[in-house]
């Protein structure tokens, strides 16, 4: 069993943490408007399928940062 979490998670968790301090509602959102603005389709299609997925290695921030993206239309293009 392989224990390596997917680059799109690490990254993603990554800025969750950068994000952490800001009330939860707050944090989710700059979390997807980030990952909006900066990731490429493909990459943001990689981490909506690992959500869908229910991941272990997502934090539940990134988590609920995904759910937003999907809200704002962001499928990738």
């Amino acid at each position: 069993m392989s224990t390596t979490v997917p680059p799109e998670a690490r990254l993603g968790n990554d800025i969750a943490r950068q994000f952490a301090h800001l009330p939860a509602d707050q944090a989710a959102e700059a979390v997807a408007r980030h990952i909006e603005a900066f990731w490429h389709p493909q990459m943001r299609r990689a981490l909506e399928a690992l959500a869908a997925a229910q991941d272990p290695s997502l934090d539940p921030l990134l988590v609920d940062a995904v759910g937003r993206l999907a809200a704002h239309g962001s499928h990738g293009a």
